[in-house]
């Protein structure tokens, strides 16, 4: 066991969640790979895309595990995918399992309390690389000389296909020809989903779950979106059902007690009424979709170039994480996991031919209130989050690991301890924590806390931000004075004033001239409109910097953050500058405001790019 404490190979070749996060990215050196080898099945770029169609294996790993011989007796079975007997979560279960309830997440042990017959069969992830891989030669294979096709591999058991035919009849002909063949080569069963657009798409396949083909075809969608729950789009979770649904009973346009939200209830809010309530982007998203608009196009995967001109091709970060098996004993073996992150980065980003401009570190300590040794094995157990972003001094290429490791361990060092006074209760306490069963934090702020106990670090992430082409520009139009006079916000701090400002205007006169509209963005403000995120921050604007307004700019600068409007965290920050700045002092202005940016970089789940 030894070879496999703190060990990010390990975890790698062993994870499944591991296999299913690389597995995009592995896809497009294999498809190069088969264009390569079938040049037939490469069409280009599809400049029209007509019908989508969308294929999802049914219960991919099960049935993966149920196609082979030695586990025929048990097809007739409930049987669910575990890596282990008791404490570790299913992953997967046959559609038997699921009328008793079992789902993916669900503990074995809690399962067999609903369902004892239970059968419990690990993962063979090979095998499962085999049937996709399947899958991908069959979709080609079926659609040459019929129609050109772009490919895009969403995940190991899903994949979203565009066709230059506007045929139903001829999509629904190969679907039926690939699930056929499927089943007769690997003994798995696929769902698919035939229609306008990849949101109608995916709904298709849904219906058609499980071993089915649904067609959605443009008259139908009318009357299909007028009684389709609200939550069957695909990326309604809880948190914008819980908002819409209140911003419908506010509108006096829901009961308090309806049970379900539909898409018709939706269509009758405005676009900036969900935009308020949602953000000013997934408003307008979830505006368009919920009446069946849906402009997203298939991203061929394997080609580089086509992705990069749709603004998909250089990712916003890279990065690695290991949290199995995470058991240091010194900061050595902290050191030791940091290089492995780091350096698995690195390659990522040779991947990409980019560098970096700045890191952000996660750390996962044991919550204090919960036992040393997790129900799992060598698990991480409950944890709380610890966040810390780096700022280089100059753009590293993935040659540079162990400068980065360097930063790293400056930033990270001063934390650390191998024992500390305190009880697990008073760090708790420290960390604002009442009970065990309180939720993991996610947003607290390395500079804000101290004395990380070594020994009960349970997991680490290294996430490489701010990622840019090698030999792109390295000073931006951001970082350097523009004809009119305007400074980023960093260098505004690092200018020193002239003596006599009326003299000479410093950029932030123009700064604040402009405050106001940077806060309204797309929703203009108004007297009569409920105090909301940007009513707040132009309410903060007028005032001056104190403890008592920097809560408040906290505040709703977070609200912000979780909106993920980024362009109105933006103008948080445009606000702090120009209130720290004027305040009467600034002899520490950049130092406030390097704190700023620190609490905004933990709010985020990538650190914004400041300069």
């Amino acid at each position: 066991m030894d070879s496999q404490v703190n060990s990010l190979r390990h975890f790698q070749q062993h994870s499944r969640l591991h296999f299913i996060g690389q597995w995009k990215t592995r896809m497009e050196d294999t498809f190069k790979q088969l264009f390569a080898e079938r040049p037939e099945w490469n069409h280009g770029k599809l400049y029209q895309q007509n019908l989508f169609i969308h294929i999802d294996m049914d219960a991919f790993f099960c049935n993966v595990q149920l196609a082979k011989p030695e586990h025929a007796h048990l097809r007739s079975l409930p049987v669910g995918i575990a890596a282990g007997k008791f404490n570790s979560d299913i992953s997967s279960c046959n559609y038997l399992a699921r009328g008793y309830g079992i789902h993916a997440g669900m503990y074995v042990n809690a399962a067999k309390e609903i369902c004892p017959d239970l059968q419990i069969l690990g993962y063979d992830l090979a095998a499962c690389e085999a049937v996709a891989l399947q899958l991908y030669r069959l979709i080609f294979s079926r659609f040459q000389n019929r129609a050109n096709i772009s490919v895009e591999v969403y995940s190991i058991d899903e994949v979203v296909i565009a066709t230059d035919t506007a045929d139903y009849e001829l999509a629904l002909d190969v679907c039926h020809q690939i699930r056929s063949d499927l089943r007769e080569l690997s003994g798995c069963t696929a769902s698919c989903g035939v229609a306008p657009n990849i949101m109608l798409a995916r709904i298709a396949t849904k219906s058609a779950k499980p071993d089915g083909v649904r067609v959605i075809r443009p008259e139908e969608i009318g009357p299909l979106l007028r009684r389709l729950p609200f939550s069957s789009i695909h990326g309604v979770g809880d948190s914008t059902l819980n908002k819409v649904t209140q911003l419908l009973i506010s509108k006096h346009l829901l009961s308090r007690h309806s049970d379900t939200v539909y898409c018709a209830d939706v269509q009758a809010l405005t676009k900036e009424h969900l935009q308020e309530s949602l953000g000013r982007k997934a408003g307008e998203t979830f505006y368009k979709l919920c009446r069946g608009e849906d402009s997203r196009v298939v991203v061929r995967t394997g080609d580089l170039a086509e992705k990069t001109e749709l603004g998909k091709g250089i990712p916003n970060s890279v990065g690695s994480s290991m949290n199995y098996a995470v058991r240091p004993t010194c900061v050595e073996d902290i050191w030791k996991i940091a290089l492995q992150l780091v350096e698995d980065s690195c390659v990522k980003l040779d991947r990409y031919n980019l560098v970096a401009h700045g890191a952000r570190v996660t750390l996962l300590e044991r919550h204090p209130l919960h036992p040393k040794q997790p129900q799992k094995y060598m698990g991480r157990g409950k944890c709380i989050e610890l966040h810390v972003s780096i700022k280089f001094a100059h753009p590293l290429s993935g040659s540079a690991s162990r400068e980065m490791l360097s930063e790293v361990q400056r930033v990270v060092v001063p934390l650390l301890v191998s024992n500390r006074d305190t009880t697990d209760e008073d760090r708790a306490k420290q960390l604002g924590l009442d009970t065990a069963d309180d939720r993991t934090i996610w947003t607290i702020t390395l500079s804000d806390v101290n004395e990380v106990l070594i020994p009960d670090i349970r997991g680490m992430t290294v996430q490489l931000t701010g990622l840019k082409e090698i030999g792109a520009v390295q000073q931006t139009e951001k970082q350097m004075r523009t004809e009119k006079g305007q400074m980023s916000l960093l260098a505004a701090f690092s200018a020193k004033r002239k003596k006599q400002e009326e003299e000479t205007p410093s950029p932030l006169l123009s700064m604040e001239q402009t405050l106001e509209s940077e806060i309204q963005g797309s929703v203009p403000l108004s007297s009569a409109q409920p105090i909301d995120t940007k009513n707040c921050l132009y309410v903060l604007s007028k005032g001056k910097w104190s403890a008592e307004v920097c809560a408040e700019w906290q505040k709703s600068c977070r609200s912000a953050c979780e909106m993920g409007d980024y362009a109105l965290v933006k103008a948080h920050l445009k606000c702090a500058l120009y209130l720290i700045a004027s305040s009467a002092t600034t002899l520490n202005a950049k130092e406030e405001y390097d704190r700023v940016v620190q609490f905004v970089s933990t709010q985020l789940p990538v650190a914004i790019n400041i300069v």
